[in-house]
């Protein structure tokens, strides 16, 4: 029951408008796995990028702290998030679409889990800079979804762009690929 408590608990920490309503036992104790899954991948990583961190302090003479930086999240690629809104006669319809650097271990494991598919795996390649980890999202009518992720190399050539479930990219999505690309100077080869 303690697992419960905390997962419901933190389910209210993160939306306070969580209701139990419609859920049953079965779905709760799934839903409650699936967060203690996450919660050990996030350990995982940040344990990996403090690791790291204590590397390239001692790599530079510097001394190691056990708590490191204080930071959770790792330098990433110099390269801009990028927002753009098309032109929309009607208001309602607003949309803007957002290119995002996931620099966190739990913006990897968020990115997974929705997107269904491994991103958080390439941790390791975004801690030592060997990568960098973005996801394409379209805000609109007061929610955010995502389209793609996508892995930029150390040159910033586009290596994977995926989406849900690892579909390639559609036409419409490339063509804001490209957009994004041409003005942060990412290679999509």
């Amino acid at each position: 029951m303690n697992d419960f408590g905390d997962y419901i608990a933190d389910c209210y920490r993160r939306d306070p408008e969580f209701s139990l309503k419609g859920r049953t036992l079965a779905s709760l104790g799934r839903q409650m796995r699936e967060w203690h899954h996450d919660l050990a991948a996030i350990a995982r990583i940040e344990a990996a990028r403090r690791r790291a961190e204590a590397a390239r302090a001692r790599a530079r003479g510097q001394a190691v702290t056990a708590e490191g930086s204080g930071s959770d999240s790792w330098p990433g690629a110099a390269v801009a998030n990028w927002s753009w809104s098309p032109t929309a006669k009607d208001r309602s319809k607003r949309e803007e679409y957002l290119v995002i650097q996931l620099r966190t271990a739990a913006d990897l494991v968020a990115e997974t889990r929705a997107m269904r598919h491994c991103i958080a795996s390439y941790a390791a390649k975004c801690i030592s800079g060997h990568a960098s980890i973005w996801s394409l999202r379209c805000r609109g009518a007061g929610n955010i979804e995502r389209l793609l992720t996508i892995e930029l190399d150390r040159r910033h050539r586009a290596i994977q762009v995926r989406g849900f479930a690892n579909r390639p990219a559609r036409a419409e999505e490339r063509k804001l690929l490209e957009r994004w690309a041409k003005l942060r100077g990412i290679d999509l080869q």
